[in-house]
């Protein structure tokens, strides 16, 4: 029987490397890991194996003849590692026996010297990883980030500082327990102007971050800022949103967005995902952007456009909100299924002619799971000592997933 252990080598610098590993790398036939990470342990005379592929790795311990092995990880094994996919594969194998190593991980260590709790920090890779690092700021007061690629430090920070959170404290270190080590704390806008290397680590602190009690009820119609736009009303939104079968990772798209309270509410939705608020009015634009600043939801990027010609540059959306189409609803939904064949939809309609025509291509395009709900709602109005039912106009709401059809 083969026997591996996959090592956690710790943030650098040998004096990290406790003794466990110490003693499952000495008694190894054999190193494996990144070239960078095994040419600490030439001196050892082991043979090395350079690579970072798990299924590559797999197939060189079932070639080799050595019994021992020592896979070299950087940072601890269990923290955003090879590890993970390796550890996985090797398990299928009932003649490998397996152990994992921990170490010290960046997020450690770099708390350690800002002599910081990591017990309560949101923790994101953004290493060879899309993710929305703004939801996951947006959310928490503390995010701890692993740059990589393009993602360094000054690209993060001119993202923050271009949605108007340059005033944030960051914390950025680099060449972590190493002679040339540096960290640097300052603003964002200030970290967005100087120079780092590509695999540093980050901790972006948010005094100000939403918090989650805020998702979990529908805002009232007086909490937006509102001017002379028309607005989805409350109950409305509420139903609306609920058949976006919404993910807290989802792209979605507002089409012809208004005052921007629907992108609002489903903004403060996404703790991981984001949304594009496409509106073509030039008043209706002002006022998203003065609710974004009220609510606080920097995760909506506010696209100024027709739709559909607007979602040519966008990422592929998961759901759609179309609240307004200008007569082109077709086109919408043809170019919405272009970019994903599966998109949810949800349309507001208040007129029979725009019932039907959206009721036309849920058909033309062979939507699933289609629905139409009718509204009809009456709210109180206070009337000397009497409460008054106002009625509101009646709303259609229809709903429905692609098929996987784009063309019909």
């Amino acid at each position: 029987m083969k026997k591996v252990n996959i090592v956690g080598i710790g943030i650098g610098d040998a004096d990290y490397l406790h003794n466990k590993a110490i003693s499952a790398i000495n008694s190894s036939d054999c190193l494996i890991g990144s070239k960078r990470t095994v040419e600490k342990f030439n001196n050892l005379n082991k043979e090395i194996h350079s690579s970072i592929e798990a299924d590559e790795i797999y197939e060189y311990i079932l070639k080799s003849s050595k019994e021992k092995f020592c896979v070299l990880v950087s940072g601890d094994s269990g923290f955003f590692s090879l590890s993970k996919s390796l550890t996985e594969i090797l398990l299928e194998n009932s003649d490998i026996k397996l152990n994992n190593i921990t170490a010290i991980s960046s997020l450690q260590y770099f708390c350690s010297k800002l002599n910081m709790s990591w017990d309560n920090i949101k923790i994101v890779s953004l290493h060879g990883r899309k993710t929305n690092f703004i939801s996951n700021i947006m959310f928490n007061k503390r995010t701890f980030l692993l740059t990589g690629g393009s993602m360094k430090p000054e690209y993060i920070c001119k993202v923050l500082s271009n949605k108007g959170l340059g005033h944030l404290k960051v914390w950025v270190g680099e060449n972590l327990s190493y002679r040339n080590e540096r960290i640097r704390e300052d603003k964002a806008s200030n970290i967005a102007t100087m120079d780092f290397d590509s695999l540093a680590v980050m901790i972006v602190e948010n005094d100000e971050a939403i918090d989650n009690s805020l998702c979990l009820r529908s805002l009232r119609d007086d909490e937006f800022i509102t001017g002379k736009t028309p607005m989805t009303k409350s109950e409305v939104r509420t139903v609306s949103i609920s058949k976006l079968n919404l993910k807290r990772d989802s792209i979605v798209y507002d089409v012809g967005a208004g005052t921007g309270s629907v992108s609002i509410e489903i903004a403060l939705r996404l703790s991981e995902g984001c949304l594009y608020a496409i509106e073509k009015n030039e008043p209706a634009v002002d006022l998203i952007h003065k609710n974004i600043e009220k609510f606080k939801a920097f995760n909506i990027e506010v696209i100024k456009g027709n739709a559909p010609e607007a979602f040519d540059n966008l990422p592929r959306p998961d759901c759609a909100f179309i609240g307004g189409s200008s007569g082109r609803l077709d086109e919408i939904i043809r170019e919405l299924l272009k970019k994903n064949p599966y998109v949810n939809v949800v349309i507001n309609t208040i007129t029979l002619e725009s019932l039907n025509e959206g009721l036309d291509c849920m058909a033309k395009y062979k939507f699933d799971n289609v629905e139409i709900i009718n509204m009809t709602i009456a709210k109180s109005k206070k009337v000397g000592t009497y409460n008054m039912m106002m009625g509101q106009n009646p709303i259609y709401i229809i709903s429905g997933r692609g098929s996987g059809i784009i063309e019909s």
